[in-house]
């Protein structure tokens, strides 16, 4: 299993950090991609529960969020599309669905709706982060810096855990979780930073706390897939990727570590 994950990861990572060099446009294709997979297997865990998601509607207002991201990062498309259009699509498509609702309805409708815009917010307006981040000043520095630590979170926690896990850690969630491959993440993502952050010039200081704060978020963004999972009743959102199962099931940790990266720069380094 560990060098099929390896292997996996071997072939992904250059194409991510290839689209994270390139950026622009290349980068939002491969994100859209990305996350339209993963929003059509979170769409599709809920259908394996037994709900009745719309999921043409969700992977079109996933798509509507990362467009609107990518539009209000370009100058050019700012200017034609204008503001917050995803925003005016949701509210839209809130109300022409509940409408629908009165005429067309069944057994278990009410779960079906509230899944396809969970999953519309889940995997759309949060994955928008991701062009955020990357449309930032250094936004590709920025990008790499943060992939690289939630990657050392997930790999720490996976050999700690794996080595030493003892306790327990949210085992209502996700069983195999423990806190010592938790810790482990946490020590791997903080060392990573401090070594790392040196090429962006960043104070001792921020360099510990962002990636103790990143290595937070990706462990709640994991746990969050976990929690969604364990209410649908299944063990990976996929089998596309080789040894880790779906890009939901890899892209979870990331979701969160977009969040705070951006709201970290924004509002603390004030990028």
């Amino acid at each position: 299993m560990l060098k099929t994950r390896f292997a996996s990861a071997f072939v992904l990572i250059p194409f991510i950090l290839g689209s994270v060099y390139f950026g622009g446009l290349v980068f939002f294709v491969a994100v859209s991609l990305g996350l339209l997979v993963a929003g059509w297997e979170f769409f599709d865990m809920a259908r394996r529960a037994g709900h009745r998601p719309a999921m043409l509607t969700g992977l079109a207002l996933i798509a509507a969020f990362l467009f609107d991201a990518f539009a209000y990062t370009d100058p050019t498309l700012k200017n034609l599309v204008g503001g917050d259009s995803a925003g005016f699509l949701l509210t839209a498509a809130l109300v022409i669905t509940l409408a629908m609702g009165i005429f067309k309805h069944g057994e278990g409708w009410l779960t079906g709706w509230a899944y396809t815009f969970a999953g519309v917010l889940y995997v759309g307006w949060i994955g928008a982060f991701f062009i955020l981040v990357r449309a930032l000043p250094n936004g590709a520095l920025w990008t790499t810096y943060a992939l690289l630590l939630a990657w050392a979170t997930d790999t720490g926690a996976y050999l700690a855990g794996t080595n030493f896990g003892k306790h327990g850690f949210f085992t209502s969630i996700s069983p195999k979780k423990t806190w010592e491959g938790a810790i482990g993440g946490w020590v791997s993502a903080v060392v990573a930073s401090l070594v790392l952050g040196m090429f962006l010039d960043l104070p001792i200081a921020h360099r510990f706390f962002f990636g103790l704060g990143l290595a937070l978020a990706a462990t709640i963004g994991d746990l969050v897939e976990s929690l969604f999972k364990r209410q649908t009743g299944v063990k990976d959102s996929s089998n596309i990727i080789p040894g880790h199962g779906g890009l939901l099931d890899r892209v979870d940790s990331l979701l969160f570590a977009a969040v705070f990266t951006y709201c970290y720069l924004v509002c603390i380094l004030r990028v």
